[in-house]
């Protein structure tokens, strides 16, 4: 019986001891100086996915990368978003993660999107590439605090196994959209329509044949994707970051004093009237 029992218990210790889900490989591109960065989250259905979060702030943005993309395509635009003062998560996509995981991104998109919630991220604009794109279209009404859209050489509609809308997902949001794909990509029609169902939009047809992500190793298309989030949505000033401490911080020692001149006067010894009489 005795036997039997330590063996129950060291299964239980052996099963608490490994790893409830397999963690995915963080893309081999990923500089050393970053990999400190990165972070592990899951999508709206458990998988668990890798990303990287660069800069702080409650001002996020969230870079989805379509299929076949690496981390790496999204770095110089990502490092140069954080160093204008976002909080920047880019994240992996289930595609090799997950066997025959199809376009579920959206899946993904909802939970990354929820890791900077978490990460207090109050406000949000959302981008992606590809496939990529197409998911962050396709979730837009569900990401809470978005502020615009981001959209690189996006599908109008992908099916596999699951549909996801670029179109029908920009006319239910009423938020800002960029919408950019090179002139000899064969998804610039596509671009074209996407950018045509949303509300308020802005379309960039690049020279050349660049697709998705790779469209920001220009320069040019990383400063106008740069700007476009400013616009949409303002970084908060190091000033206006600490307005609200520094306002309480002021108000309590004010409080303070009050309290402190207040008692100095209820304790003061009134004068003794009497002494000249």
């Amino acid at each position: 019986m005795r036997l039997r029992a330590l063996a129950v218990v060291s299964a239980f210790v052996l099963a608490g001891a490994a790893p409830a889900t397999a963690q995915p490989e963080l893309d081999q591109c990923v500089p050393a100086d970053l990999r400190h960065d990165a972070i592990s989250f899951r999508a709206d259905d458990h998988v668990v996915l890798r990303g990287l979060v660069l800069g702080s702030g409650s001002s996020g943005v969230l870079l989805t990368p379509g299929t076949g993309e690496s981390l790496c395509a999204w770095l110089p635009l990502a490092r140069q978003l954080a160093d204008d003062g976002y909080q920047v998560f880019l994240h992996q996509v289930r595609a090799g993660v997950v066997p025959r995981g199809e376009y579920r991104y959206g899946l993904d998109v909802m939970g990354a999107a929820r890791e900077l919630q978490r990460r207090d991220a109050t406000s949000i604009v959302a981008a992606g590439a590809g496939t990529g794109a197409t998911a962050v279209a396709a979730t837009a009404e569900k990401i809470s605090g978005l502020k615009g859209l981001v959209l690189l050489s996006p599908f109008a509609v992908t099916r596999q196994g699951t549909e996801l809308d670029a179109v029908a997902g920009v006319r239910a949001v009423d938020v800002p959209a960029f919408v950019a794909a090179a002139q000899n990509d064969d998804m610039a029609g596509e671009a074209r329509e996407v950018a045509g169902a949303a509300p308020d939009s802005r379309l960039k047809i690049a020279p050349g044949a660049a697709s998705g992500a790779a469209l920001t190793a220009d320069s040019s298309m990383r400063d106008e994707v740069r700007a476009f989030v400013r616009e949409a949505m303002p970084p908060r000033t190091l000033l206006e970051r600490w307005t609200l401490p520094i306002s309480g911080v002021v108000l309590l020692a004010l409080v303070v004093a009050g309290v402190v001149v207040l008692r100095r006067r209820n304790t003061t010894t009134p004068p003794d009237l009497s002494a000249g009489s």
